[in-house]
């Protein structure tokens, strides 16, 4: 992580997105046993500075997508990073202290419910509920410096 940290260039930029796409991939691995789509990445932003880089960023991959909410701007992109193609791109204003990692990558399912009831009672993973007013299952381990967030299928539609 320290490597990249703050993002305020476009090398830093580079490397956050293959860091944060492939920590996401494996914390799927690691805390569901399997591997996962991955189609967003977003950003969890430190500093004022680091946001303003990161808005314009993310702005310059895409048109500001609706999903955006409160502190997140996501933008529709289309990109791809080991494989994935990633189709929503964002970042958050800085929260460092309720938000201290890099980021984090959503997984689109469509058997979700099926998934959510499978792992009731795992320890890393968590149901809440999204700004949108959407069920996920949160997932974060104490050895990753992201977050995942295992997303119905249809999620990148808002409503």
């Amino acid at each position: 992580m320290d490597k990249f940290r703050p993002i305020t260039n476009n090398t830093q930029l580079e490397l956050a997105i293959e860091y944060v796409a492939e920590k996401s991939l494996a914390l799927a691995r690691l805390v569901l046993g399997r591997d996962m789509d991955l189609d967003t990445i977003c950003f969890f932003t430190q500093t004022p500075q680091e946001y303003d880089f990161l808005r314009q960023a993310v702005l310059a991959r895409g048109n500001e997508s609706k999903l955006s909410h409160g502190p997140t701007l996501y933008v529709d992109s289309n990109f791809d990073v080991f494989g994935h193609t990633i189709r929503i791109f964002g970042v958050r204003q800085p929260d460092p202290e309720n938000r201290p990692e890099v980021g984090y990558g959503d997984y689109p399912v469509a058997d979700f419910s099926k998934l959510a009831k499978a792992n009731t009672g795992n320890p890393h993973v968590k149901p809440i509920v999204s700004g949108l007013g959407k069920p996920l299952l949160e997932l974060c381990h104490e050895n990753y410096d992201v977050l995942g967030y295992v997303v119905p299928e249809d999620h990148g539609q808002a409503n």
